[in-house]
């Protein structure tokens, strides 16, 4: 922006001092030859005249120098900024803490208790007391009399023979069979491919593109900061402050005393008497008297009985049994099998193909210059320049009194300087290319082939054979059998049965008995009465107190202030940049790649297959028949004989007996005992406590902050210098010096 602004003024000042020189002739052959100035000093300083012609080399072109300029440029700096932190503090102060402390005193009571007392007294019974005595008494037994009597029997005796049996064996037998089987054989070919591959190229192309070009500018900004500061504010708070007064209180307690009673009782006194009782006696006696009684005697009688023996004999049977008979059967199955095919697919990637390109960049001039009138290019103030060379007439003309020649030499170029000046420089262009690349993988191809295979099966076949069973048949037969039978006869015995007499008798008994006599006795009671007592009480009361202190507040107070704030303005510009463009062509290629297969071949192996043969084999089986034996055995036979026995008999009979015994029975007594107990007594005492609050401090402190910073920065540029003939323009003093291309036409 200030480059165009001075553009524009320097346009302005190389017009006015062009308007100038064509108003003083200087155009004209002979209006500057003397060398005098041309223009006054309004616009153009004086200088070597109009006609000063230069041959030296600097006449139309400038030469270039370095300098040091100042360039404005954002700097990030860390200032500190004063900042407030709030901490909080932990402080101690003391409190007042009213506690009940408890101490146990001991005091002593005194009660009355009823102990319990044993004593005795003898107290005389009757007891009914049994005495043994034993009697001689008669009785029968039959006693069992055993004799051995011979018995016949009739027994199967089994006797076992070896008998020849014949048997079907399956017996397997191994052949060699020659089996034809088929086998996949992989075969790999070449083949050829053609494809079409996508070849990249490059192409140059002017692209015009936009640039947003920043321009640095400042502005005053007001802003409202809080400044804190404390003051010191007075603040009240209530305190409870303890204090101790006595108190009178009246309780009422309960005191127990003793006191003497007259009490009449009752008890009852035992005394004895002597009774006269009659009572009846059971005297046993014996008596013999004639029993009858049935007895069963014992008698042996010859009974036939019949019973029933198997008797075994040998039947031939037909047997149906079952073979399992192998058989030999070829089948058809389907199986998968699994391929590794290749497989091309196309991929696409992406390759970075950028390159370097030289870049033509405008390099602006520090300020403008007045440009030469020797071939200064078409900026020169004629119409058609008059700048094709230094004494060549304008053939036009130009409209301010150029007619008769080149006039004041050129003009000055509008905003620029005698001529643009480029330079070149490296940049790297990214083109990211995409592509498709043939990639080839194997997949697995399953399919589904029929195959033979050979199974051994067995079948069920039913064959019949004689076998030899042994069966049993049924035979009643007969013989004596001895049998003890009982019959029963009539007959008497004598029997001793025990009988008894009441007799009367009487008998002398003493008796005790209890009469009913009143006493007095003089009983100790304790009662209670109620007494009113009083005490007095330290009591720990509180109070509330109004204090005051000084409580550090902090505050905050607006402040207005002003800073100066940088910001940056985006100006457009239109610029134009040859850039590469990656193109792509199709072109047809040929390669070759292998390919496997698989070709189905017969073969031939030998198989070994095992077959069932029937064989007829012959053993020997033992044979159990029965035989009918008749023996003779001793067979134990019992009878009865009654004999008669005594036996002594132990009996008990009852007579009563006098008897005493100690009783002991209880009787409470009354005694006055003292016992202690512990009565808890609470009492107030305060105690100085520390306690912690807490206080928000503030603490001054310092806060690094990032701010950016408009400074001068020293900028090394190449700048334009002209020599005497044509000096570069200053900042201070004159815009343009006369002779400065304005060629004498002779």
């Amino acid at each position: 922006m200030r480059t165009q602004v001075l553009s524009f003024l320097f346009g302005m000042l190389a017009t006015i001092g062009f308007v100038a020189n064509a108003d003083a002739g200087c155009g004209s052959c002979g209006g500057c030859s003397a060398g005098a100035d041309c223009v006054s000093s309004g616009g153009v300083g004086s200088g070597t005249g109009c006609g000063a012609r230069s041959d030296s080399a600097d006449a139309c072109g400038p030469t270039y120098e370095t300098r040091t300029v100042m360039q404005s440029q954002y700097v990030t700096e860390t200032r500190m900024v004063p900042t407030v932190q709030y901490v909080q503090q932990t402080r101690q102060r003391m409190r007042n803490v009213t506690k009940q402390i408890a101490s146990v005193q001991t005091r002593e009571q005194t009660y009355t208790v009823n102990v319990p007392e044993t004593r005795t007294r003898t107290e005389t019974y009757s007891v009914q007391v049994a005495v043994a005595y034993t009697e001689e008494v008669p009785y029968t037994v039959s006693v069992p009399v055993t004799t051995q009597v011979a018995q016949n029997y009739m027994v199967s005796v089994p006797a076992t023979e070896q008998v020849e049996q014949t048997y079907l064996v399956c017996v397997p037998v191994t052949k060699q069979i020659l089996q034809t089987y088929s086998v996949n054989v992989p075969v790999t070919e070449t083949k050829t491919q053609n494809y079409s591959v996508c070849v990249p190229y490059t192409e140059q192309m002017e692209q015009t593109y936009t640039v947003q070009v920043p321009v640095q500018k400042t502005r005053e900004e007001t802003f409202q900061v809080s400044v804190p500061y404390t003051e010191e504010v007075e603040q009240s708070y209530s305190v409870q402050v303890p204090y101790t007064e006595m108190m009178t209180s009246t309780y009422r307690v309960c005191v127990p005393f003793t006191e003497t009673m007259t009490q009449t009782y009752t008890h009852q006194v035992p005394y004895t008497e002597t009774r006269t009782q009659n009572y009846s006696v059971q005297v046993p006696y014996t008596e013999t008297i004639e029993q009858p009684y049935t007895a069963s005697v014992p008698y042996t009688e010859q009974v036939a009985q019949t019973y029933t023996v198997q008797v075994p004999y040998t039947e031939e049977v037909v047997q149906t049994y079952t073979v399992q008979v192998p058989v030999t059967e070829t089948k058809t199955a389907i199986r998968t099998v699994t391929k590794c095919v290749p497989v091309t697919t196309m991929t696409t990637i992406t390759e970075e193909q950028g390159s370097y390109h030289c870049q033509v960049v405008e390099v602006p001039a520090a300020a403008p210059a007045m440009a030469s009138g020797a071939g200064c290019g078409s900026a020169a103030g004629c119409g058609n320049g008059c700048g094709n060379g230094c004494g060549t007439p304008c053939t036009s003309g130009c409209a301010s009194g150029c007619a008769d020649g080149c006039g004041a030499g050129a003009g000055v170029a509008s905003g620029a300087s005698c001529g643009p000046t480029y330079s070149y420089r490296q940049v790297y262009v990214s083109n990211p290319v995409t592509r498709e690349v043939p990639v080839t993988s194997y997949q697995q191809q399953t399919t589904e082939e029929p195959y033979t295979y050979t199974t051994t099966s067995c079948t069920t076949e039913t064959k019949t054979r004689t076998v030899p069973v042994t069966k049993y048949k049924a035979e009643t037969r007969t013989n004596m059998v001895n049998v003890t039978k009982y019959k029963t006869e009539e007959r008497s015995r004598m029997v001793s049965v025990q009988k008894c007499r009441t007799e009367e008798r009487t008998r002398d008994y003493t008796v005790t008995l209890y009469k009913t006599e009143t006493n007095t006795r003089e009983v100790p009671v304790t009662r209670t009465r109620m007494e009113t007592r009083t005490q007095e009480t330290p009591v720990t009361k509180c109070r509330v107190e109004t204090r005051t202190k000084m409580v550090p507040v902090t505050k905050t107070r607006l402040e207005i202030r002003t800073r100066t704030v940088p910001y940056v303005e985006m100006m457009t510009e239109t610029r134009t940049r040859m850039v590469t463009l990656q193109k792509s062509r199709m072109e047809e290629r040929t390669r070759e790649y292998q390919v496997t297969s698989c070709k189905t071949e017969t073969r031939t192996r030998t198989v070994p297959v095992t077959k069932m043969v029937n064989e007829t084999r012959s053993r020997m089986v033992p044979v159990t028949k029965m035989t009918t034996e008749t023996r003779s055995r001793l067979v134990p036979v019992t009878t009865y004989n009654t004999e008669t026995r005594t036996r002594t008999v132990n009996k008990v009979r009852c007579e009563t007996q006098q008897k005493s015994c100690e009783v002991a029975y209880v009787v409470n007594v009354p005694q006055t005992r003292t016992r202690t107990y512990n009565v808890t007594v609470y009492s107030t005492v305060t105690e100085q406590v520390p306690e912690s609050y807490m206080v928000c401090v503030a603490v001054p402190g310092q806060k690094a902050v990032t701010v950016q910073v408009c400074k001068q920065v020293p900028t090394t540029v190449t700048v334009p210098v002209y020599g005497s003939s044509a000096p570069a323009m200053m900042p201070t003093g004159s815009v343009m010096q006369a002779g400065a291309g304005c060629v004498n036409c002779n």
